[in-house]
């Protein structure tokens, strides 16, 4: 299980089962298909390489970190659900080339997936 940080180093996400879920509230806020992720827009929101997610523009949007500390328990049906939502949403599950920089982007993480 991974954890997604901000500029300052702050715990905003989890990434577990392929679902991105918010960090306080363990709710869906996207999902992960292969390297892409995905939020409530029906397109590629960014990638994760590097160690780093980066939106399409190749502005950095958050630190991913693997995350020793986390015990791993099963989804639950919301969270499946949330998260099937979100996938049968997607109509465009391709993305151009991204090409990373070394920018922040002006937006959270969070902000970027709704």
């Amino acid at each position: 299980m991974y954890i997604v940080l901000d500029s300052q180093n702050a715990p905003v996400a989890l990434l577990e089962n392929m679902m991105i879920l918010d960090y306080n509230n363990k709710t869906v806020i996207g999902i992960i298909i292969g390297d892409c992720f995905f939020g409530k827009k029906n397109h590629v929101i960014g990638k994760i390489f590097k160690e780093q997610a980066y939106l399409v523009s190749g502005e950095i949007i958050g630190k991913v970190k693997l995350n020793d500390n986390y015990v791993t328990t099963a989804p639950t049906k919301e969270q499946v659900a949330a998260a099937w939502d979100i996938l049968s949403g997607i109509s465009k599950h391709t993305s151009d080339w991204i090409t990373e920089t070394n920018k922040w982007a002006s937006i959270s993480f969070k902000e970027s997936l709704s």
